[in-house]
């Protein structure tokens, strides 16, 4: 680690071995233990805590200035240790979203809300280009350790609107994972229904967010044609929503061609993982 990044946790955090810790006392050995595998996290059992302050760490920084100082010098394994990270997310996904976002500006927690599940919601102001707004986390307990939940298909990773599923947090991944397309084309096939229909509910009972859907392809062929195919085949997601009822001042459409791949385009499986859609949902005021 550079002198820089010594720097900026010492900034966030201060001087100290215990920063990766936010268990309420427990050494760097004991925490060790207590880590949850990552693809468990949302799914382990919680229970009512009785913390005190359960948003604050040892050395008396809210956990999501943790996770943000992490994130601001690219340790996303010690971030990843105070996120809940929905279950049908692989790691490589998590890492590549978390790459693309961008979290440059200030925040200051300003007050604390406990639920009856162990649940807490912080509310932060936030400095964004000399403006003072305000965002929202939601968090839980979970094996003694206070987490944030991460939400990949935001554009803010991290900010609660209020509505969300968080015992269901893979509605829109799994729906988008099972829109087919005709080979080559941008027709729809009609195994999709189920999961356009889905997404059409989701918007409709979500009116104050825009969903932007983003279309990948694998390398094969020509690259011009492979971004051309990409953005028509999630623009034909969004004629489906706007002919069902989304105002299609919500909705938009991107592609990105082969430019964004998840994973090398080294085998059939893993092509077929970077042809996929995404959706990317921000606030619509």
């Amino acid at each position: 680690m550079n002198f820089r990044i010594y720097k900026i946790l010492f900034l966030l955090f201060g001087l100290s071995a215990t920063l990766s810790s936010c268990s309420g006392g427990l050494s760097p050995k004991e925490k060790n233990k207590e880590e949850l595998p990552f693809k468990d996290s949302v799914k382990t059992e919680v229970s009512r805590a009785n913390w005190r302050n359960p948003v604050m760490s040892p050395v008396g920084v809210g956990v999501a200035r943790i996770i943000r100082g992490y994130y601001l010098v690219g340790d996303y394994e010690k971030m990843l240790q105070f996120v809940i990270v929905p279950p049908c997310y692989e790691r490589k996904q998590i890492d590549y979203i978390i790459r693309k976002s961008n979290w440059g500006y200030e925040i200051n927690l300003t007050n604390l809300q406990w639920l009856p599940d162990s649940t807490f919601i912080l509310t932060h102001r936030t400095n964004k280009q000399n403006t003072t707004g305000a965002e929202q986390y939601v968090g839980r307990i979970v094996n003694d350790t206070a987490k944030i939940f991460l939400f990949p298909e935001k554009q803010n990773l991290f900010q609660y609107y209020g509505d969300e599923n968080l015992d269901d947090p893979c509605q829109l991944k799994d729906a988008l994972d099972q829109i087919y397309f005709a080979f080559d084309k941008t027709t729809i096939l009609k195994k999709s229904n189920t999961a356009l229909r889905t997404i059409l509910n989701y918007l409709k009972s979500n009116t104050n967010i825009r969903a932007r859907f983003i279309g990948h392809a694998s390398n094969e062929g020509n690259k011009s044609h492979n971004m051309q195919l990409s953005e028509l085949r999630a623009k034909a997601i969004c004629d489906y929503l706007s002919a069902n009822g989304i105002l299609p001042e919500r909705l938009s459409y991107v592609g990105k061609g082969d430019t964004e791949p998840l994973v090398l385009n080294d085998t059939e499986a893993n092509k077929s993982k970077n042809r996929r859609v995404e959706i990317s949902i921000t606030d619509y005021k």
